[in-house]
């Protein structure tokens, strides 16, 4: 699945940013200050094993 944020595919979490939702990669969550993860997403959102590219 894409990051809604860089477009990279990869693996993504569900994430609010702001108060709306957003899927994001690791990457884009470690940089951007306003993310909070939401709870009920502790798995990824896309299920293929695929390395994040740093």
């Amino acid at each position: 699945m894409n990051c809604e944020k860089c477009g990279i595919d990869a693996p993504v979490h569900h994430c609010d940013v702001d108060g709306f939702a957003y899927y994001l990669c690791v990457t884009c969550i470690e940089d951007w200050d306003a993310v909070a993860e939401r709870p009920d997403t502790v798995a990824p959102a896309a299920s293929g094993e695929r390395p994040v590219l740093q």
